[in-house]
């Protein structure tokens, strides 16, 4: 509003200037318009002076409220250096007071300073044990003011200094206990939330819960440094937990024999990490798995093959006893040629009972060669599974180099379960197949005993009859 006042004042100005240029080109304006414009450039001038006067006086009045804040904070920055002076002053009478009261406390102490010390350094010794273990997740709260007691300056009462023997006591007394506590688990839960459950501990070594016997761990890489229990992500054989279950449902003053381990859990988790048998079997693979289907279908071949051939030889046993001809066995079968060619001559009931035999080898020889051909492909087989794992495995190197032997197990894992599948499809089979050749060869053996008595017994015939 200023500025705007004051290009009005100049333009008041230039207007006057021109309003007496316009006089001289106009002589016919009135003398009064010259005396109306000198008025109001007085006028204006009068304004200005007075708003000149004005901001003097302002200005000048900020200036005094200024000194006076400026006196304030010089008087308050005195103040705080006198303060602060007389604290600094203070503090290293105390610093001297302490330095003397702790030279006193040293030299009355004594023997019992020195014992303070022993104290403290024991105590650096038993905490980090007594705090890990096992044992403080039932006995919580057994160290509390311990470490305080041992980092104080002042000496302890004999409370304090009890506190340290009544720990280690403790410690020693749950190393040999076998108790049932409840506690937090973390990973517990159906979705593997924290649950407070039932607890079996086995001395500071092994906890198991209470249901399902699963096996937990101690941990402490907890963002807060805090120690915690967590279940075992994969749990041990049965063998462990159903030894576990046996001490969790034992009477009091039973012997039980159950695992435990030293490493509280550490252990168990490795052992949980081991394959199953069905993950062994995976890791064959494709041939791992044929290798298996010729195991099952070679082994029940020899199996109805040995069924067979020990029921037939009981039939025929049977047969040779009562020299029965028929058509139920083949020895019966070899006796009903025999009676069907009895008046035949000699050589041609020779010829007739060698071809009957002939006719019932295959049937007793049946599936011995398949069984034996399968046992032969197995361990062949197994050999084409370790060469493809070999691939595999240098395969991975080629691609990733030989840096991570995890990129190389997989591999390496093929090929040696291929080889055992084979050797465990070839063992069975080969004795299989020597158990059915042998009772094959045993009901063949009977065939051609009674063929041949049968021969020699027309021959006896024939030649009293000649005499």
């Amino acid at each position: 509003m200023k500025v705007f006042t004051k290009s009005l004042k100049v333009f008041g100005v230039a207007a006057a200037f021109a309003g007496s240029t316009f006089a001289f080109t106009a002589p016919a304006l009135a003398q009064s318009s010259l005396s109306e414009i000198l008025r109001k450039v007085e006028s204006n001038s009068r304004e200005l002076a007075a708003e000149d006067a004005q901001r003097l006086a302002q200005f000048r009045r900020d200036t005094a409220s200024q000194r006076t804040e400026m006196e304030s904070a010089q008087a308050a920055l005195a103040q705080a250096n006198r303060r602060a002076n007389s604290l600094s002053s203070q503090f290293d009478t105390n610093k001297s007071q302490i330095e003397t009261l702790g030279a006193q406390l040293s030299a009355e102490a004594g023997e019992f300073g020195q014992l303070v010390g022993e104290f403290n350094g024991a105590v650096g010794d038993v905490l980090p044990d007594i705090e890990n273990s096992l044992a403080s997740f039932e006995y919580t709260g057994r160290m509390d003011g311990l470490a305080e007691v041992a980092q104080s300056i002042a000496l302890p009462s004999r409370e304090e200094l009890d506190r340290l023997p009544n720990a280690i006591l403790k410690e020693m007394i749950a190393q040999s206990e076998v108790k049932s506590f409840v506690g937090e688990v973390k990973g517990a839960g159906p979705d593997g939330e924290t649950q407070e459950l039932e607890m079996t501990r086995i001395g500071v070594f092994t906890i198991a819960t209470n249901d399902g016997t699963r096996f937990v761990e101690f941990r402490d890489n907890a963002a807060d440094g805090v120690p915690y229990l967590a279940v075992l992500k994969k749990q041990p054989t049965g063998r462990f937990r159903s030894q576990m279950a046996s001490l969790i449902s034992a009477d009091e003053g039973t012997t039980v024999t159950v695992p435990f381990d030293p490493q509280k859990g550490a252990l168990f988790a490795i052992e949980g990490e081991k394959p199953s048998l069905g993950e062994r079997v995976n890791q064959g693979g494709i041939v791992g798995y044929v290798i298996l289907t010729l195991l099952v279908i070679g082994s029940a071949f020899a199996l109805f093959k040995i069924v067979t051939l020990f029921l037939m030889g009981g039939a025929m046993r049977g047969t040779a006893k009562t020299k029965q001809a028929g058509d139920g066995n083949p020895l019966a079968r070899v006796f009903e040629t025999y009676e069907t060619n009895k008046n035949a001559d000699l050589e041609t009931l020779e010829l007739k009972l060698d071809e009957q035999i002939l006719r019932e080898s295959p049937k007793i020889e049946r599936f011995n060669d398949i069984v034996k051909v399968l046992a032969a492909v197995a361990p062949l087989l197994g050999l084409l599974g370790t060469v493809i794992g070999m691939i595999i495995t240098f395969t991975a190197i080629t691609n990733f180099g030989a840096g991570d032997p995890k990129l190389m197990a997989g591999g390496i894992s093929t090929a040696l379960m291929t080889t055992v599948l084979g050797l465990v499809a070839a063992i069975p089979l080969l004795l299989l197949h020597a158990v059915s050749a042998s009772m094959a060869r045993g009901n063949q053996q009977v065939l051609d005993e009674q063929a041949a008595g049968l021969v020699a017994l027309r021959a006896e015939r024939e030649s009293g009859g000649a005499a």
